[in-house]
């Protein structure tokens, strides 16, 4: 074993092409709970059954990602693992290098705080909206009593404050359902992801002005979630398909599915605005937006939304992007249990 191997404070593992565990660094005995022999001839989805064989056909920086790890002992861990050619050889022969991470404590310290997160967005929504009614509603009073004695100037005043409270009330509304995200009872069941695709495709064609969007979705997908939470997943990007492709002259919009890593991805993509892949790391953060607000209104909570309902399903979402190409977010569930 090399020195560097040895001594590595990460978690290492070094296996062959075809997926067999070769040798365990002493970082990874700890996490593992056992020693080098007891991992070495282990084959890696016997270790992360989720990622499937789809490493070994991508590029040499392959996975960098979030997966559930099997101990020999057969208890488990969340973790994240990263996937490496080892050198410029990349024949079958050549030896591949995952660093592992457990993220178990990261993962209590976010739920612990995802909480009191809710808690406070919860109470703060709730009280905020008094102050807020009472503000529109002598708005309102002030526009249908006074609109016509109020110069230009005037009047532009008042259209702007009316415009501010609108907003201000969407973000409330915003808020309060990612709280609603994180606290809801979850039932799951089978989930008929096509025909859920389709109402919130007829809800889109219905809810405004009729434009000339090519709706599409593959047939018989399924899934295992809850199927409240699972319809404001869906109706949050495929929304945000609908609104990112309203500068589209021929827009289209795209629900697929995929296998990627041992896994089915549920996709959702549109020719629209797209956003500098730059950025994708900072699109789920709430209230953090890539557009203009006079370009593509908007609250930035939807994504965040999102993130947390698919967390709930033991799952992650990611999303990618050209500007000016469109975007495709893709999300995967945690399967129905045996």
């Amino acid at each position: 074993m090399d020195a560097w191997f040895a001594v590595h404070p990460v978690a290492s593992l070094i296996f062959t092409r075809a997926g067999r565990i070769h040798a365990a660094n002493p970082a990874a005995c700890s996490l593992f709970r056992c020693n080098a022999a007891a991992l070495a001839g282990n084959l890696l989805t016997e270790i992360f059954p989720d990622l499937g064989n789809s490493w070994s056909e991508a590029p040499p920086v392959s996975v960098h990602r979030r997966f559930v790890a099997r101990r020999p002992d057969r208890s488990s861990f969340s973790a994240r693992v990263q996937i490496v050619l080892l050198g410029a050889d990349s024949s079958d022969a050549a030896p591949w290098l995952a660093t592992v991470e457990d993220l178990t404590e990261h993962e209590r310290e976010s739920a612990e705080s995802n909480k009191e997160l809710e808690s406070f967005t919860s109470a703060a929504g709730h009280d905020l909206r008094g102050p807020l009614r009472v503000l529109k509603g002598f708005t309102e009073a002030l526009e249908d009593e006074c609109g016509e004695t109020l110069s230009d100037e005037g009047k532009s005043f008042l259209k702007e404050i009316i415009k501010a409270s609108d907003r201000m009330e969407g973000l409330i509304d915003g808020m309060l359902a990612m709280s609603r995200a994180g606290r809801a009872e979850m039932a799951c069941e089978n989930l008929d992801l096509t025909t859920l695709v389709e109402l919130v495709y007829y809800e889109l064609r219905h809810a405004e002005t009729e434009r000339n969007v090519l709706c599409e979705v593959a047939p018989d997908i399924t899934g295992w979630g809850d199927v409240r939470l699972m319809m404001t997943v869906l109706r949050n990007l495929l929304g945000n398909a609908w609104k990112y492709t309203g500068r589209t002259a021929q827009a289209s919009i795209r629900f697929h599915a995929e296998e990627r890593y041992g896994r089915t991805w549920y996709c959702v993509s549109d020719n629209g605005a797209g956003f500098d892949k730059a950025h994708a790391e900072h699109l789920f953060k709430p209230f953090t937006r890539l557009h203009r607000q006079d370009e593509f209104p908007g609250h930035g909570l939807g994504l965040a939304t999102v993130q947390r309902i698919v967390r709930r399903h033991g799952g992650e979402v990611e999303a990618e992007a050209v500007v000016g190409q469109g975007a495709t977010v893709r999300f995967w569930l945690r399967p129905r249990p045996d």
